[in-house]
């Protein structure tokens, strides 16, 4: 779809959004049979280590230590170890096969799991790796399909106000990248509430509009994507937001691990390029440098990651408001 999309900023909350915004109907344009989901080529795919190999003793160590993942194979000086790793954020996400805090299954390893929007699939292999009892849901029927072939569970194509799914149905609802989409992000939201058990867990990772690319690159950052971004909280909006509709113990932070890959997107957006994610080990030295910055403002507390990373929880029916 071709056009001028302009974001702007509200004056009560700080959310980017786009104004003047697609209409709903014709949403499906902004998502062509060229788009990533409908069957291109998978750039990575999980490699689960050989069960026992030293790689795999050491990421179910830190996955012990980590997500308190119960595994009997662990010996005390693994447990030592995977304890001491797993103060890293960057080897947790790589003992999960790249998924980020708070996806881990329960201990008793009976979770379902619903992961709205999976794309490709990858993420929801993931999860069914490791444990959890996966599904996925997808909007457009071409992308689930691929979905499906890609991650081996159960992907249904619909939208969450169309699907029947019941409710208190899911031990975890999870959306990477796909929260910046939704027409209603607030409907979304409740949905997922009714969707989540008492106690079930919410988990959004969607582009962050302050993130360094985009202070510094402005509207050639990736955080943008027009048209297809429609809404983009920073964390002061998207924290209210979720405890309104009814979540708690809501907390967010940004992530840095885009950095590098949105920094080059920039550059050659910049000298008129176009653009493929590179692979990390092809990341020139001026991206590195800028992912380090990234994460060493976000140590020193500023909220300057390229993603927003937020989890919350559905109260337990003890707490849950009366509706008397």
């Amino acid at each position: 779809m071709s056009g001028v999309f302009r974001y702007v900023e509200c004056a009560q909350c700080g959310t980017f959004y786009q104004n003047p915004r697609v209409r709903e109907e014709d949403l499906p344009l902004c998502y062509p049979g060229s788009y990533y989901t409908h069957g291109g080529e998978v750039t990575w795919a999980p490699t689960p280590a050989p069960a026992g190999s030293l790689r795999d003793r050491v990421r179910r160590a830190i996955r012990r230590a980590a997500d308190g993942a119960p595994d009997e194979t662990v010996t005390p000086s693994f447990a030592l170890l995977g304890g001491l790793l797993a103060r890293q954020p960057g080897l947790r996400r790589r003992a999960r096969l790249g998924l980020v805090d708070g996806l881990a299954p329960p201990p008793d390893g009976q979770g379902r799991c619903l992961e709205v929007g999976p794309g490709q699939g990858l993420d929801l292999l993931c999860l069914r790796l490791l444990g959890w009892d996966a599904h996925g849901l997808e909007v457009d029927p071409v992308a689930a399909e691929h979905a499906r072939k890609t991650s081996g569970c159960d992907v249904r194509a619909g939208t969450l106000d169309s699907t029947d799914y019941p409710a208190e149905h899911f031990d975890l609802v999870y959306m990477r990248h796909v929260f910046e989409h939704l027409p209603d992000p607030a409907g979304s939201l409740r949905r997922c509430l009714e969707l989540l058990q008492p106690g079930g867990r919410l988990v959004l990772l969607y582009p962050n509009p302050r993130a360094l690319t985009a202070r510094c690159h402005g509207s050639l950052s990736p955080v943008w994507d027009p048209p297809r971004h429609l809404v983009l909280p920073p964390i002061p909006a998207i924290l209210p937001l979720v405890a309104r509709i009814g979540f708690v113990d809501v907390h967010a932070r940004t992530l840095a691990a885009q950095a590098a890959v949105n920094a080059e997107a920039a550059r050659r957006r910049r000298r008129g390029l176009t653009w493929a994610c590179a692979k990390p080990e092809r990341l020139g030295l001026v991206d590195r440098a800028f992912a380090l910055a990234e994460s060493l403002l976000i140590g020193l507390g500023r909220a300057v990651g390229e993603e927003v990373l937020l989890h919350a929880r559905k109260p337990h029916a003890a707490t849950l408001p009366s509706t008397s």
